[in-house]
């Protein structure tokens, strides 16, 4: 089932390998370069009705200008605690502070990986 997904990754050439792999599997892809861009497309995307956003799976990148992946998650999961998340990072995600408090919440994706990864997670 084709999903709409929300990647925010402030490498271009990442960004495009992954919207690369997930349309040809016939998902939806809008890309933001920063964390603070990403909060600005995620609640525009809202619906007034349904509280719910029109994403079905957002992809953050942990190292990324303005606000990280897991301050990024965190907020969204603060406006809507079902949102699927995959948070991908070079950094030891199981030493990382952030991480710690998303841990139930979010999947997390340890770079470098397999693009095909991500459609599997997806």
């Amino acid at each position: 089932m084709a999903k709409k997904i929300l990647v925010a990754e402030d490498n271009k050439f990442t960004a495009t390998q992954y919207a690369k792999i997930l349309e040809s599997e016939n998902h939806q892809v809008e890309i933001v370069k920063d964390g603070e861009e990403c909060i600005q497309k995620y609640t525009k995307s809202i619906n007034a009705d349904s509280k719910k956003s029109t994403f079905d799976v957002l992809i953050l990148d942990h190292s990324m200008p303005q606000r990280n992946g897991a301050e990024v998650a965190g907020d969204i999961l603060s406006l809507n605690p079902e949102q699927k998340i995959i948070l991908a990072s070079a950094y030891a995600l199981s030493t990382e502070r952030n991480f710690s408090k998303l841990k139930d919440k979010v999947l997390f994706l340890q770079k470098p990986f397999q693009l095909s990864k991500i459609l599997e997670l997806v």
